[in-house]
C-alpha cells in the first residue's frame, strides 16, 4: 500500500495542518514538507518607452516625463500537479484519547502515526495545465520643480500620475468567482463574461512635497512628504502559493476552454488511504469536482484597487565640527489598500471527523456545493511604519572617517507576505492585526575606514594601506506560536495557540539545542474554536556580524593602480538564529540563521566566517 501510495502522490506534505499546499513550507510542526518538485517557472519579457525632459529657468529646475510599459508573461506553475498530503497528527490521536483521554499526543510520533496508517487531514491535486500567457500594459507622467526660493530656503513639489491596467489575455481561460453567473458555474471569465478581472482605476494621483531650511551656517531643517501609487505584482493573481487547498491563481479555476480542478481526495480517502483504491476521483469523463471530492476556487474582489504609501520624515542636521556631521530625524509611513487574501467560503469553525462533514458547513455550499476553498484577493491590508533615526558622520578626521545610524522602530500591519498567507479566521482579518513579519525594533550600524599613515622612507611598502570594518547590530525578528494542528476544524492551516501563563524568551540561551520560549505558557484552543493568542507577538534572538578588511594600493603608473584586499566576514563566527516556529506540543528550537530563513543562506547575518582575497585593477 505505501509504495503504490507514494506513486500516486509524489509529493507528501508531513507535518501539522499548516504545512499543506504541494510545498508550502509549514509555519510549525515537527516535520518538513518532502516530495518530487513539480514543474514550475516563468518566462518574461517587457518593452518600455522612457524619457525625462529636465528645464533650469532662474531658481527653478524644473523635470518632466513618463514611461509606457507593455509587460508579456508566460507563466507554468504546475506546483498541485504531483498532489499534497497533510498528515497533521489528530487522527490517530483522536482514536487513542477515545478510549485514553489523558493521552498527549507527541508532535512527531502523532503525525508519523497518520502517515504510517494513511489518515490524511487534507489532501488534494491539481489536473489540467495550468500554463497561461497574459499581459499587462502600465505608464505614468510626472512633473516636478525645485525652487531656491531664497539662499537659505529651498522648496521642491511634484506630482505623478499612474495607470497599471490589469493582467488580461484573449484567451477566454482565466476567471474569478461571481456567484449570482450560476449558468457558468458561479466562475467569470475575462474576455466573456467580464472585460477585466478587477476593475481598472484612474484615480492614482500622487503628489509629493519638501523643503530644507538653513537655520544656520551650521544647522539645516528638513521635511517632506510623499504619496506613492503601486502597481500590483502579478505573482498574488498566478502563483499565490496559498496554505489551504484552493488553486494557486486566476488560471486554476475548474471551468473555461483549459480548466483546472484542484480538487480533494474521495470520500474513501479522506478516511483511509488503501491499496489498489483511488484517492482523487478522475477527470476523464467531465468534472470531479462534486460535494464529496470539491474543488478550490480563485477569485478577485470586485472591488480590488491598487495600494499606495504616503511617506513622511523631518530632521534635523548639524555640523558639530568641519570634520563631523550630526542629524537626526523622525521617518514614519502607512500604506493602505494593501494587496490580502480571504476564503471567503471558509467553514464553520468545528471538530469534523471527514472533509465531507466540513464541506455541508462552508457558506456557498447550498448554491455551490462542488468548491471548497475559495480564496479571493481583497485590497483591505492596512500597515504603518514609525521610526526615530540618529546617524554620525565624521570624513577624514585624522584619517578616520565612519557613519554609524541607529534606528529606533515599529513596524505593523495584518499581513506582510505578498502571497499565500491567510488570517487565522477568514472571518476576521483584523484579528491578525499586529508586529510586521520584519519589524525590527532596534539596529545599529556603523562603517569605519582608517588610512594607515605611510612613511617616506619605504613608500611603496607603507603607503597605501587602509583598514575597514562594518558592524551590524538588529534586533530579532517577531514570531507567532501556533496550535498543534488544526484545532478550529477550518483547515486552514493557521490556526494560533492560547497563552495560559507568563511566556518565558530565551530562558534556554542561543544554541541549537536551545528551546527559545516556554511552550508550557501555551495550550490548543477548545476544539472547534480559534487561538487567542496574537499573531508575531513575541521575538527572536538578535543578530548580528562584526566584517574586517585590509586593502593594499601600489601604484604601478600614473593612471594605474594596483588593489589587493583581505576580506574577513563574520570576523567573530557569531551564529545568528532566525525565529524558531513553535506549536503547542512541539519545540521551539533554535534551528535555522537568519540568512537561510530571509532566502539568502551565506550571506550577510546568517554565514559563517569566511575570507576572500582579491586582486583589483584600477585605471
Amino acid at each position: 500500500m505505501w509504495i503504490s501510495f507514494a506513486e500516486e502522490s509524489c509529493w507528501l506534505d508531513i507535518g501539522n495542518a499548516n504545512a499543506t499546499g504541494g510545498g508550502t513550507s509549514s509555519a510549525s510542526g515537527a516535520f518538513d514538507p518532502v516530495g518530487l518538485t513539480p514543474p514550475e517557472g516563468r518566462s518574461d519579457m517587457t518593452g518600455h518607452l522612457t524619457d525625462q525632459l529636465s528645464w533650469v529657468k532662474g531658481r527653478h529646475q524644473m523635470r518632466f516625463g513618463g514611461e509606457y510599459r507593455n509587460a508579456r508573461l508566460d507563466e507554468f506553475y504546475k506546483r498541485h500537479a504531483v498532489g499534497a498530503f497533510t498528515f497533521d497528527g489528530t487522527r490517530v490521536a483522536a482514536e487513542i484519547q477515545a478510549k485514553n483521554p489523558s493521552y498527549n499526543p507527541d508532535s512527531f510520533i502523532a503525525p508519523l502515526a497518520d502517515f504510517l496508517s494513511g489518515q490524511v487531514s487534507a489532501a488534494s491535486i491539481a489536473i489540467g495545465n495550468p500554463e497561461r500567457f497574459v499581459y499587462v500594459n502600465t505608464w505614468f507622467l510626472n512633473a516636478g520643480d525645485t525652487w531656491q526660493i531664497t539662499p537659505k530656503f529651498n522648496f521642491n513639489y511634484g506630482i505623478r500620475y499612474d495607470y497599471g491596467g490589469p493582467l488580461h489575455n484573449s484567451s477566454q481561460n482565466m476567471s474569478i468567482f461571481r456567484p449570482a453567473l450560476t449558468s457558468s458555474n458561479g466562475l467569470a471569465f475575462q474576455g466573456s463574461q467580464i472585460a477585466n478581472l478587477y476593475p481598472r482605476y484612474f484615480k492614482n494621483f500622487s503628489p509629493r512635497v519638501g523643503a530644507s531650511y538653513s537655520l544656520d551656517s551650521k544647522t539645516v531643517f528638513r521635511a517632506g512628504y510623499g504619496f506613492y501609487a503601486d502597481t500590483p505584482n502579478l505573482n498574488p493573481f498566478l502563483d499565490n502559493r496559498p496554505g489551504n487547498q484552493a488553486p494557486n491563481g486566476v488560471e486554476g479555476n475548474p471551468g473555461g476552454p483549459n480548466p483546472v480542478y484542484t480538487v480533494g481526495a474521495t470520500a474513501q480517502a479522506q478516511t483511509e488511504i488503501q491499496s489498489g483504491v483511488a484517492i482523487f476521483p478522475s477527470a476523464l469523463n467531465g468534472s470531479p469536482c462534486s460535494a464529496t471530492s470539491p474543488c478550490g476556487v480563485f477569485s478577485i474582489d470586485p472591488n480590488f484597487r491598487p495600494s499606495y504609501n504616503e511617506n513622511y520624515n523631518a530632521n534635523v542636521e548639524r555640523s558639530l565640527t568641519p570634520n563631523v556631521i550630526a542629524e537626526l530625524g523622525y521617518v514614519g509611513s502607512e500604506a493602505r489598500h494593501l494587496l490580502s487574501l480571504l476564503d471567503i467560503n471558509q467553514a464553520k469553525p468545528g471538530v469534523y471527523a471527514t472533509d465531507s462533514q466540513r464541506q455541508v458547513t462552508r457558506p456557498y455550499f447550498s448554491q455551490y456545493s462542488q468548491y471548497g476553498n475559495i480564496n479571493q484577493v481583497e485590497s483591505i491590508g492596512t500597515s504603518n511604519y514609525n521610526s526615530l533615526q540618529a546617524t554620525l558622520r565624521i570624513s577624514n578626521w585624522h584619517r578616520l572617517s565612519s557613519s554609524t545610524t541607529y534606528t529606533w522602530s515599529h513596524a505593523l500591519d495584518e499581513v506582510t507576505a505578498y502571497r499565500g498567507a491567510l488570517p487565522q479566521n477568514n472571518l476576521n482579518f483584523k484579528g491578525d492585526y499586529g508586529n510586521s513579519d520584519f519589524d525590527t525594533r532596534n539596529t545599529f550600524v556603523s562603517f569605519i575606514s582608517y588610512q594607515v599613515p605611510g612613511t617616506a622612507r619605504f613608500r611603496a611598502l607603507t603607503n597605501g594601506w587602509q583598514l575597514n570594518s562594518l558592524l551590524t547590530f538588529h534586533g530579532g525578528q517577531p514570531f507567532t506560536v501556533h496550535a498543534s494542528g488544526d484545532i478550529s476544524g477550518t483547515n486552514e492551516g493557521n490556526d494560533r495557540a492560547v497563552q495560559i501563563g507568563p511566556a518565558r524568551v530565551g530562558y534556554q540561551g542561543q544554541s541549537t539545542t536551545a528551546n527559545w520560549i516556554d511552550l508550557s505558557a501555551f495550550a490548543d484552543p477548545t476544539p472547534g474554536t480559534f487561538g487567542t493568542s496574537r499573531r508575531n507577538a513575541f521575538y527572536a534572538p538578535g543578530y548580528s556580524d562584526v566584517d574586517f578588511s585590509v586593502f593594499k594600493d601600489t601604484k604601478i603608473t600614473e593612471r594605474v593602480i594596483l588593489q589587493l584586499r583581505a576580506e574577513m566576514f563574520n570576523l567573530f563566527n557569531r551564529t545568528n538564529f532566525a525565529p524558531p516556529s513553535p506549536s503547542v506540543g512541539g519545540s521551539s528550537q533554535l534551528y535555522d540563521t537568519i540568512g537561510d530563513y530571509n532566502g539568502a543562506p551565506g550571506i550577510g547575518a546568517g554565514e559563517a566566517f569566511n575570507t576572500q582575497l582579491v586582486g583589483k585593477i584600477i585605471f
